[in-house]
């Protein structure tokens, strides 16, 4: 049986969820969404004939089978707060930096809790999404998103969180490289359009790759003294990819996730 989703919370991350959740193939699933964001909220239930509106919170509780929390980490408390569920539900917070067990006193009686953590490619039906601990019935219900990602263990849900903080990191690089591109003379559009359709490339590539064999597609991808090797060796040079590590781990220890 299909189950009802309720979102609290149509920010951007629940906005791209319900794109994605209203674009797959297959039957449709039932979606209630909260009154904010209004602009979000609204435009979602006139753009998709299996989305409705609610004009409370708790009218989103009444109404799923699976309630989604998707608000900023200071208000998730008090949101909560004004709630009441039923024990038959599962309760999913979007809230990355929070292990599952954090909200087990805020949403009782319900027993059935996990973290999820999607990212914007989520959309586009890419990228992944975390699901700790893999409540079936989630895993169902995010099912052909993107790369729906399964972890037992709460404890390390930090690691995730910390690795996607490479996101603009990955734009910035991305947009060096067009932009050295156009000071060579190449027009913007031809730049961007080259430079992206190589990313997507060697990433569709890393993903067909066995993980076992990851650790040798730099090497797959160069020749000795070869164009890629000379950009490689410059950037190991210089320390880039150990500096890259480094900031990971400041991140890690010390970043307030939440």
């Amino acid at each position: 049986m299909t189950k009802t989703l309720g979102f609290i919370g149509v920010g951007t991350v629940s906005t791209a969820v319900v794109h994605a959740l209203c674009s797959r193939p297959g039957p449709s699933q039932e979606i209630v969404l909260s009154p904010r964001s209004t602009e979000r909220s609204q435009h979602l239930a006139d753009h998709y004939a299996q989305c409705t509106r609610v004009d409370s919170n708790q009218a989103v509780v009444d109404a799923s089978d699976i309630v989604i929390l998707s608000v900023l980490p200071q208000q998730a408390e008090s949101v909560l707060a004004e709630l009441t569920f039923r024990p038959e539900q599962i309760f999913v917070s979007f809230i990355g930096g929070a292990p599952p067990s954090e909200w087990v006193n805020s949403v009782g009686p319900i027993t059935q809790i996990c973290t999820a953590i999607p990212l914007p490619a989520i959309e586009l039906h890419r990228g992944p999404m975390l699901v700790c601990p893999p409540i079936p019935e989630v895993m169902d219900a995010f099912t052909g998103l993107g790369d729906v990602v399964p972890w037992h263990d709460e404890s390390t849900l930090r690691v995730f969180s910390v690795t996607t903080a490479i996101m603009s990191t990955y734009y910035e690089a991305a947009n060096t490289v067009i932009d050295w591109s156009m000071s060579q003379g190449i027009d913007e559009t031809t730049a961007a359009t080259f430079v992206r359709s190589l990313l997507a490339g060697l990433a569709a590539v890393g993903q067909a790759t066995e993980v076992s064999q990851r650790g040798q597609l730099p090497e797959e991808h160069e020749t000795p003294g070869g164009l890629n090797a000379r950009v490689r060796r410059g950037m190991t040079d210089a320390g880039a990819f150990g500096d890259l590590s480094r900031v990971l781990e400041d991140v890690y220890l010390n970043a307030v996730l939440r």
